[in-house]
């Protein structure tokens, strides 16, 4: 990214730790799901804040990300993208940050802080080498081994007593 001047060893040593991580949260997901939701936590509210400060900073710099991004995501970029960055980029940091929240969560919040942060990652994906492509694709896995984790753990609700009842009068 030109704007912030950071060098090409630099962005190639984050894209790669990127997407070692994004391998490393798909394996930890299901065997270790307590340290797979801190790293999400902690991405997501990094993100969240990094994605405020730059967009009440110095919003004009989401447009270096029309540099690889798809030829669609590219024209809206460009396009009517830059009458709105600033507020849109806060929106998309406060869900950045709900989702972060999720993390600490258990049941149907996690679930649903999953979900968001699936369709976050799937949808950022097409921006290219500047969104670290396919990182985001990969946590996108991550999260969803995460909630389908989080749904075989989630208690079973427990039967009203006239079902109970029911059931022991007919066995």
């Amino acid at each position: 990214m030109e704007t912030f001047g950071i060098s090409s060893f630099t962005f190639w040593s984050a894209y790669i730790a990127s997407n070692l991580v994004a391998i490393t949260l798909i394996w930890s997901s299901s065997k270790y799901p307590r340290y797979t939701k801190a790293a999400f936590f902690a991405i997501f509210i990094a993100a969240a804040s990094v994605n405020t400060y730059i967009a009440l900073d110095s919003p004009w710099a989401y447009q270096d990300y029309a540099d690889t991004a798809v030829p669609l995501y590219k024209q809206f970029i460009l396009g009517a993208f830059e009458a709105i960055i600033t507020p849109m980029v806060l929106i998309i940091a406060f869900a950045q940050m709900m989702i972060a929240v999720s993390m600490l969560l258990k049941g149907k919040p996690l679930i649903a802080g999953c979900w968001a942060g699936m369709i976050f990652g799937i949808s950022i994906a097409p921006l290219g080498f500047y969104a670290a492509f396919p990182s985001t694709i990969l946590m996108a896995v991550a999260l969803f081994r995460l909630q389908r984790n989080e749904n075989a753990t989630a208690p079973s609700t427990k039967s009203s007593k006239a079902a109970r009842i029911v059931t022991f009068a007919l066995k």
